[in-house]
């Protein structure tokens, strides 16, 4: 079979150089090219076409201030394959062509300057008939690449963080200008990914927006050189409603009591109470928020706060369970964003003894150690096994005790039996 094959190929190259007698229009050209930039990779191909035919030679070469990338040959029977520089001759054995891409030149910029790939010798020919010598190159030019910015890099002083809203509703900004900038397109808005205008905003490297409502906003910049422009940098600020503050003009919540209500319940066996009143004063109109340490086990939907009559009393009720042990209390009124100073701290007991207290500490009671509350009931429990374990102890004692002594009685009245019977 590969005898066969070469003497098919011989044959159509014999035929292929016997004389002719007409010519037609077909012919080999190279396509692509143009203007690239420096390092910029671009393909040229190689190929024949306007005119049937089976064989095909020529010579292809490269010049210019490029490299060869990649120099791939179609699919033929190549006696020489196209290189750069060389020539190549090929055939379709047992077919004919009317189109064939015959080189698939990659190559890249490496300098400023000019070529082109060449195609030369180029014959196309048909059962040994020359169909077409015709040629095309392909030029390019190598442009230097543009300098084109990079992108900005955005900081604000007002609202650093990205990711964190802050109170100042003035944004400030400022950016970094790179080499060769010579102005900024920007603006401020509230979509994410605005690209701003090919018109110069101005050279400056800071801005301010004073007077922002509360919202998420989005600053866009970018860069402009001769060459151009470079890419948008987009930077998140985050505005939020102003926290409460104090006012310190005004009163700290006073006249603060703590007593039992008249449905209280003492449960010993749970360790709690329930049905505790705390009542105050605060500026008239407030709300008093109630802070309790440890903090009590709150009902769905229940806070510790109560409203301020128009003459600043407020009446809080706890109708749930609160467990015993020494409590601190602090009161602060709050109107909207207007907070009163902090109350002085209490510091209160609640206790089972005798149906039930609540006692207030003083600085007499300085020394009275403050513990949890939910330490209590467990120290009882402590307290009763102790008791227990003192108990057993003392009986253990007195059993050892009188062990002894009958075991000294016995031993005596032994050596008293052993003289007896000796006399």
């Amino acid at each position: 079979m590969k005898k066969i094959t070469a003497i098919m190929i011989a044959l159509m190259f014999s035929i292929a150089m016997l004389p002719t007698k007409s010519l037609a229009a077909g012919g080999i050209y190279a396509s692509g090219g143009g203007k690239v930039t420096v390092g910029q990779t671009f393909t040229v191909n190689v190929t024949a076409s306007g005119a049937t035919f089976d064989t095909v030679s020529g010579a292809i070469s490269v010049s210019g201030p490029v490299s060869v990338v990649s120099f791939a040959a179609g699919d033929a029977t190549w006696i020489n394959r196209p290189t750069n520089g060389g020539s190549f001759n090929g055939a379709f054995l047992g077919d004919k062509k009317t189109s064939f891409t015959i080189a698939t030149i990659k190559l890249k910029g490496s300098s400023v300057g000019s070529g082109a790939v060449t195609v030369s010798g180029a014959s196309l020919k048909n059962a040994g008939s020359v169909v077409g010598t015709g040629t095309g190159n392909a030029s390019f030019t190598i442009e230097k690449a543009p300098d084109l910015p990079g992108a900005v890099k955005v900081s604000s002083p007002s609202h650093a963080d990205q990711a964190t809203a802050y109170e100042t509703t003035t944004i400030e900004l400022a950016w970094t200008k790179d080499s060769g900038v010579d102005g900024f397109s920007y603006l401020l808005d509230q979509a994410e990914g605005t690209t701003p205008t090919t018109k110069i905003t101005d050279a400056n490297t800071s801005a301010a927006y004073p007077n922002n409502a509360v919202g998420t906003y989005y600053f866009h910049i970018r860069a402009h050189k001769p060459d151009g422009w470079g890419g948008t940098t987009h930077f998140r600020i985050n505005i939020k409603e102003p926290d409460a503050k104090i006012n310190s003009s005004l009163a700290k919540p006073s006249d603060i009591k703590i007593e039992k209500d008249s449905n209280f319940v003492n449960n010993i066996k749970e360790g709690t109470v329930t049905g505790i009143v705390i009542t105050g004063k605060t500026e008239p109109g407030f709300t008093a928020n109630i802070t309790i340490t440890p903090a009590p086990t709150m009902p769905e939907g229940r806070t510790l706060t109560a409203a301020a009559d128009s003459s600043g009393n407020w009446r809080l009720l706890i109708d749930f369970p609160i467990a015993v042990g020494f409590h601190k209390l602090t009161v602060q009124g709050q109107k909207e964003k207007v907070l009163t100073p902090i109350s002085d701290e209490i510091t209160f007991e609640i206790s089972q003894a005798k149906g039930g207290s609540i006692n207030i500490l003083t600085d007499n009671d300085i020394n009275v150690p403050v513990v949890k509350a939910e330490n209590t009931k467990e120290s009882f429990k402590i307290n009763k096994e102790m008791l227990l374990y003192g108990l057993i102890l003392l009986i253990l004692i007195i059993i050892t005790t009188v062990s002894i002594i009958f075991y000294k009685k016995r031993l005596r009245n032994n050596k008293i039996l052993r003289a007896i019977s000796k006399k």
